[in-house]
């Protein structure tokens, strides 16, 4: 089994464009969150590298803004990944323990870097499984939207979205 890091990156100078809601039930200004997925030796992985049953995933999310040297992330209110499979006929669609993990911890070192460029400050969820398949089943494809719910240091609280595919099986 091997541990995994997804990276997210929240630039607070990211366009927002027409999207939808947290509840994914009304039109909402969302921004783009950057990402990468890291392996259990720090090294970037393609974002459709497989995992498997068992294998673990700790999102970290980054303020990576483009302001220059202020930290623009106060906090992170909500986190949610939404699943669904990838491809026709695939019926499970949730491969992940959690979809709501919590945001466990702030890291404020300085420097951090991540595979985004330098950060200001990050914070960690809590660790998320992947889920056995269906017996029968030895891949699936997954469509992984992450959102992200952040508050600026102004006070002003903004959505972000990424949209990644996972491959959970031996083949991928």
């Amino acid at each position: 089994m091997a541990n995994y890091i997804w990276q997210l990156g929240i630039d607070w100078n990211a366009i927002e464009t027409e999207g939808m809601d947290w509840n994914m039930t009304e039109p909402a200004e969302v921004s783009y969150l950057r990402g990468g997925l890291v392996g259990e030796d720090d090294k970037a992985l393609p974002g459709t590298s497989p995992v498997q049953s068992g294998d673990t995933i700790i999102f970290r999310i980054f303020d990576v803004s483009s302001s220059g040297v202020v930290r623009q992330v106060a906090s992170i209110d909500s986190f949610f990944i939404r699943t669904q499979a990838a491809v026709k006929d695939q019926g499970f669609a949730n491969p992940l323990s959690d979809q709501r993990p919590a945001i466990a911890s702030l890291d404020e070192s300085t420097p951090q870097s991540s595979l985004l460029g330098p950060a200001y400050c990050s914070w960690a969820s809590q660790e998320v499984t992947v889920e056995a398949l269906p017996e029968g089943v030895p891949v699936g494809r997954f469509l992984l939207t992450v959102q992200v719910k952040a508050r600026g240091t102004d006070g002003v609280v903004r959505l972000f979205s990424h949209d990644p595919e996972m491959v959970v099986g031996p083949n991928g």
